[in-house]
């Protein structure tokens, strides 16, 4: 009963909070199967050469790291799209919140200032996914 009310009329409120969800799961879903991909895969120098943060950690947890973003975002993906995976989208996209301020802590600390708009953008727009889906959530129970 996400879009529909028990009458069977469509509720204009979660249409709204679909669309404007999607419109956020959809960029930074993109941008963390991106991102995820290449610190799972890509060589050290090339993460290096872009800044990812997890260049700054061991091997082995960066490329976790990546995989879980990986896998965050096709949760995300499903809590779009299948109302009943909305509580699993959010807490994949608290997730992906708190990695990204976490990677932005990493970048202070070793003085890459060039990511921090980047990292400011993302995390505002992960807060507003994190509350969208919330509103979802509690109309789907």
């Amino acid at each position: 009963m996400d879009m529909q009310e028990r009458s069977g009329k469509t509720n204009p409120k979660a249409v709204v909070n679909w669309v404007a969800l999607a419109a956020l799961v959809i960029p930074i879903g993109g941008f963390s199967i991106f991102v995820g991909w290449n610190k799972a895969n890509a060589p050290i120098e090339i993460l290096a050469e872009h800044s990812a943060w997890t260049y700054h950690l061991p091997v082995w947890l960066g490329r976790t790291v990546g995989w879980m973003e990986l896998v965050a975002a096709a949760v995300l993906f499903a809590g779009l799209l299948i109302p009943k995976f909305s509580r699993p989208g959010m807490f994949a996209a608290i997730w992906i919140t708190l990695n990204h301020i976490v990677a932005a802590i990493v970048h202070i600390i070793f003085a890459e200032w060039h990511t921090l708009t980047q990292s400011a953008i993302v995390i505002t727009l992960c807060v507003i996914m994190v509350l969208l889906f919330a509103q979802r959530v509690r109309r789907t129970i």
